[in-house]
């Protein structure tokens, strides 16, 4: 009889290790998800995120077709290249190296399968925004979000313990909204005294800094820096005026077209 219990536990055992071992290679680990003071452990653990905690996430597609789209990059600014100067459209750059529709359903269909909702689709399928309940993201990535204690500001952040895992046939490249470790600060600061001066008091300033290439302040209020003062300092004399030419702004998951 204990031979018998012994050798049915036993492959309950291996049956066990024989699905975690078919699990683990049916997954694929991402990187780049745990902060490094977590890493590193500068961050004092303080306790697990609440179950029910709201997670709003960015899940970021990977482009298809990635060394033809740096061979055309490289020719798009190459004045030597037939290709030089000839920009993509959106639809042009979703056609051919975007993630393709199917990819796109499935992320979405694997988000929706672990209790995630969708809350917004991107026409060039590279993100998929979703938002779920903390335990949720947490089975569905097979992380544990922990609260704790920032090593250099007086707050707490939330984190995952280790690196998420997606399913392999899943095209999923990186995941953001996993922690708040790193907030936005405005580096703008009014100087004290400084109130806002009309444009056609600052005229006049300008007008008289620009007579004089030794100037050591700005012909802003209080000595502050304005264009034109940088256009003195790095492009002296130019009769530049924009024309014909184009500025692009580079943009990264999480943004709004109307932003920009």
């Amino acid at each position: 009889m204990r031979k018998d219990l012994l050798a049915i536990g036993l492959g309950m055992v291996l049956s066990c290790i024989t699905v975690f071992s078919s699990s683990a290679q049916n997954a694929v680990r991402l990187h780049g998800h745990v902060p490094a003071a977590v890493v590193r452990g500068q961050a004092r653990a303080l306790s697990r995120v609440d179950d029910e905690k709201t997670v709003d996430l960015s899940i970021g597609l990977p482009l298809r077709n990635r060394t033809s789209l740096t061979n055309l990059l490289n020719q798009i600014y190459d004045p030597k290249s037939a290709n030089y100067g000839k920009y993509l459209t959106p639809q042009q750059f979703t056609e051919h190296f975007a993630p393709t529709e199917k990819d796109y359903q499935e992320v979405m269909e694997f988000a929706r399968k672990n209790h995630l909702k969708v809350t917004r689709t991107h026409a060039n399928r590279m993100l998929v925004d979703v938002s779920g309940r903390a335990a949720d993201v947490e089975s569905a990535f097979g992380v544990t979000l922990n609260r704790y204690q920032h090593p250099t500001e007086a707050r707490e952040f939330f984190a995952p313990d280790r690196e998420p895992s997606v399913p392999a046939g899943v095209q999923i490249q990186d995941i953001g909204g996993l922690d708040d470790y790193r907030r936005p600060h405005p580096h703008y600061h009014l100087k004290p005294g400084t109130t806002p001066v009309p444009l056609e008091t600052m005229l006049p300033k300008a007008k008289a800094n620009a007579a004089n290439p030794n100037a050591t302040t700005g012909s802003g209020p209080g000595g502050d820096y304005i264009g034109d003062d940088f256009r003195r300092a790095y492009v002296p004399g130019t009769t530049l005026d924009g024309s014909g030419q184009t500025v692009a702004l580079v943009q990264f998951d999480g943004y709004f077209a109307s932003d920009i």
